[in-house]
């Protein structure tokens, strides 16, 4: 009989092969020069289904909660935390894909996020899992691991500062630069979930209560902010819109609202300071 721990698997390697086909769809349907996000899209598709049929495995080898930390474990640790990284360089990507709204600053700045992303990639992969936890059925980060999870960290702020940065350019967008902002800020709550899930699986100690374990812990846990956010974040991004309808979108209504907003309170108080200070200057 198949586990819980083990259903949750099979769903998720469905769910991403899916994923994998669309973002493959995506790359081929763009053409070079603009499917940087969509490669980065298939690579995290790859790479969380390589890691869940790596814990499907091990799950099934072992009994719940007796399985030893093995290779099969260490491998999906590793790979649960490497999934951030395309994760990142695809949100960074869409972002360069505006023009005005971004600016050749921020251009600039977006690229050279690729830099300290690829450096926490090195720091998990040597760093690895440390070897006082592979004796039972825990887990437990090196320093080099907290490093590169402590640097994701550091992007993700860098990455909200410039998505609220561009988006309130909004007013020189194109109606396609108004998709891309919408899908990016639509997506930003559930990858912050994802990043607090990772800095717990990264942190939590050898001796904690190792809810967030990728071997024994909480698969409830793992399900909600891991994997469903995941799943949401992807289905924002290769979801296709109509291109007419882009002015119905929840980022251009929260343009026009705040607009009017301004409109209705600061623009006559503008009006009457003017006018009260040409009383004031009045000979």
């Amino acid at each position: 009989m198949i586990e819980y721990g083990g259903i949750v698997n099979i769903v998720t390697l469905v769910v991403f092969f899916i994923y994998l086909c669309l973002s493959l769809y995506l790359v081929v349907r763009q053409g070079l020069g603009h499917n940087y996000a969509w490669i980065c899209l298939s690579v995290l598709s790859l790479c969380r289904l390589t890691q869940v049929a790596l814990d499907l495995a091990a799950t099934e080898l072992f009994p719940p909660k007796t399985a030893p930390n093995t290779t099969l474990e260490s491998g999906v640790a590793i790979l649960t935390e490497l999934g951030l990284t395309p994760l990142f360089m695809s949100t960074a990507s869409l972002l360069n894909m505006t023009s005005r709204p971004k600016g050749r600053r921020m251009q600039w700045i977006l690229i050279l996020l690729h830099i300290p992303l690829l450096a926490s990639l090195i720091l998990i992969v040597a760093g690895g899992i440390d070897p006082d936890s592979r004796e039972g059925p825990t887990f437990a980060s090196t320093e080099a691991t907290k490093a590169g999870v402590a640097l994701y960290c550091a992007c993700f702020v860098v990455l909200v500062w410039a998505t609220i940065v561009i988006s309130s350019r909004l007013y020189l967008a194109d109606p396609l630069e108004v998709k891309i902002l919408t899908t990016v800020v639509l997506s930003m709550p559930f990858f912050v979930v994802d990043i607090v899930y990772m800095m717990c699986f990264a942190f939590e100690g050898l001796y904690g209560s190792q809810r967030f374990n990728v071997i024994s812990g909480d698969v409830t846990l793992q399900l909600c902010m891991q994997v469903t956010m995941e799943v949401a974040r992807l289905r924002e991004v290769v979801t296709d819109h109509d291109y007419e309808q882009l002015a119905g979108t929840f980022l251009w209504k929260a343009y026009e609202k705040s607009s009017a907003i301004i409109a209705v309170t600061v623009l006559p108080a503008l009006k009457f300071a003017h006018w009260l200070l040409g009383r004031i200057l009045r000979p």
